[in-house]
């Protein structure tokens, strides 16, 4: 398979100063070049540096963005071997871009192959895109978390949707597709989709120029206005496009706060560990890292 070795994607995170600063260094699956943290940040930074590697030719069932440490060159699984959180007292979360904001190919995270690389959605044997426009933020996932089916939410009353948990990314900056980066989490929006809950956590790029300014929903809605509205009608009618109807949200479609979504974060991070440990069965066959 064709093999292209891309950049250093950062997965590095930093604690946050006094005035609330950043500390991350922003990555990218494009041609090698190193990304240069802020010599003010150096000192702050902890965690480990990604690579990522594109095998094989885009737009075809193949492709395949895989993931290994860059110092030791150690193969990785962006699922299993990331951390979630970014250094103790930390409220920074890493982050995986699976599709880049105003792109169409739906990627994820392919949480039954080994390794656990980034994919293409397939269905019916074709990949498959949104027909309904191309995504309006960065779309990814969290690292070392999980929406466990049968674990069944008390406000929802409906389990998981057995993948990671989402994130609509709401900087304004393009992220490539493999990139690892902080982000700071704001809010979160509950998607009900064929009976699962399908959360939605609402988050900006630490490095983005307004990421200080916003730390719970009241402070997106001043800040970006419309932003919020705009992703949950997009999420909401996405798969009309397909001859699907509405998808619903609970709670009439607000977005919860900041505490409610760091909420969900930590049981999503407990129930990846406790399926990672054995103490939840693997009915679908979900890679995990011995």
């Amino acid at each position: 398979a064709e093999l292209e070795e891309m950049a250093f994607v950062n997965g590095v995170c930093g604690k946050l100063g006094a005035a609330r600063a950043a500390a991350a260094a922003a990555g990218a699956c494009a041609p090698r070049r190193a990304y240069a943290v802020r010599a003010a940040r150096r000192k702050a930074v902890v965690g480990m540096k990604y690579e990522c590697e594109k095998v094989g030719e885009e737009g075809t069932l193949d492709f395949r963005v895989a993931f290994k440490d860059a110092a030791s060159g150690e193969k990785i699984s962006v699922w299993h071997d990331v951390p979630l959180y970014c250094g103790e007292n930390s409220e920074l979360l890493n982050y995986v871009n699976e599709i880049p904001k105003g792109t169409s190919a739906k990627m994820e995270i392919a949480t039954d192959e080994p390794l656990t690389p980034i994919k293409q959605d397939v269905k019916k044997g074709e990949l498959r895109f949104y027909k309904y426009g191309d995504s309006l933020i960065n779309y990814g996932a969290l690292p070392q978390t999980w929406e466990d089916p049968s674990d069944v939410h008390p406000d929802t009353l409906l389990g998981g949707d057995n993948d990671p948990l989402d994130v609509i990314e709401i900087g304004d900056k393009v992220m490539p597709m493999g990139a690892v980066y902080a982000v700071k989490p704001l809010g979160v929006l509950a998607l009900l989709d064929e009976g699962e809950t399908d959360w939605k956590l609402l988050a900006i790029n630490a490095e983005d120029p307004k990421a200080a300014l916003v730390n719970d929903v009241p402070d997106v809605e001043r800040e970006f206005p419309g932003k919020i509205d705009a992703v949950r009608e997009w999420f909401r009618m996405y798969k009309t496009a397909e001859g699907k109807g509405e998808n619903e949200y609970a709670f009439g479609g607000e977005a919860k706060s900041r505490e409610y979504a760091e909420k969900v974060v930590a049981d999503t991070h407990a129930s990846w560990r406790k399926l990672k440990n054995g103490d939840i069965s693997n009915e679908d066959g979900l890679w995990i890292k011995a």
